[in-house]
């Protein structure tokens, strides 16, 4: 996603966020670059969003012209570990 804010937008800045509830890890990217970001054919948001399907996984985009532009992508999944924190004595 960050490779496409440099290529295309022309932003001045950009921002990841990520979070896990209940099984499902939420990533959502955003810039204020141009906007008009689509799946069309040929474009890197149109493979991210086939990898993700094969996994269950969903994709949004929100791009006005003018923009801002922002990608939602949701994957379920479970965490693989988990550890407490080191000061509780335990993992």
């Amino acid at each position: 996603m960050l490779t496409n804010v440099s290529k295309h937008s022309g932003a001045r800045c950009a921002w990841v966020r990520l979070s896990f509830d209940n099984g499902l890890l939420r990533m959502v990217v955003g810039d204020d670059g141009r906007g008009g970001a689509t799946f069309d054919a040929g474009t890197g948001l149109a493979g991210v969003r086939r990898r993700l399907a094969a996994f269950d996984g969903t994709m949004t985009v929100t791009s006005p012209p003018g923009g801002p532009t922002v990608v939602t992508m949701e994957l379920p999944c479970e965490l693989s570990s988990r550890k407490t924190s080191p000061s509780s004595g335990t993992g």
